[in-house]
């Protein structure tokens, strides 16, 4: 009896932030995605084009995922810009930034309190910044069945190949083959998925 109802109140509860979410997409005039889950709060900022598959799942609080969630999911689509997030894919407390073009394929693990920005947010010149100039941006690509881990930072301008994995708190700076293992900071292939042993 007590397993059903707290069952139920988890329930209610998750239908209540996809409520919200939803009365956010339509503010922002994006369209919702058929089959979104969302449990906890999500800042969402529409300026561009948003195009999100089915059946994405997006957690921002820590009672749905205990691994550490440590802040609200964050989408950002600035204007003229087009972030596209596949089908199946899911989040728990990321941020993705988005001020050009951003890809995320479909199946794609983004793991706890990662980010995904394709801009610099500042120039890096001192005067650049004092006068307005504008960041540089890059596009950002993640192909289908990507594991990012936990507080992976994925930088502009960069692809991340089908069905590799990028180890916790790894920095990508460049490229990831398909089909690989990348760590560090900045990340490098350590391992083809595609070897044995």
């Amino acid at each position: 009896m007590i397993r059903q109802l707290v069952a139920l109140l988890r329930a209610s509860e998750v239908g209540y932030w996809t409520t919200k979410a939803r009365i956010q997409f339509y503010l922002r005039g994006a369209s919702w995605p058929r089959g979104l889950t969302v449990k906890g709060p999500l800042g969402l900022s529409c300026q561009g084009k948003l195009e999100i598959g089915a059946d994405v799942s997006i957690v921002s609080l820590s009672k749905f995922n205990r691994t550490g969630v440590n802040h609200p999911t964050q989408i950002v689509v600035g204007a003229g810009a087009y972030l596209s997030i596949g089908a199946g894919s899911g989040f728990s407390g990321g941020s993705v930034y988005c001020m050009e073009r951003i890809e995320i394929g479909r199946n794609v693990l983004v793991g706890i309190n990662c980010r995904i920005w394709d801009s610099d947010f500042h120039p890096l010149e001192a005067v650049d910044r004092s006068s307005g100039k504008p960041a540089n941006t890059a596009p950002v690509t993640i192909e289908d069945n990507v594991w990012l881990g936990a507080d992976v930072i994925v930088l502009k301008g960069v692809r991340i190949g089908a069905r590799s994995v990028v180890a916790a708190r790894s920095v990508v700076t460049k490229d990831v083959p398909a089909d690989s293992i990348a760590a560090g900071t900045p990340a490098k292939p350590i391992k083809s998925l595609l070897s044995k042993g």
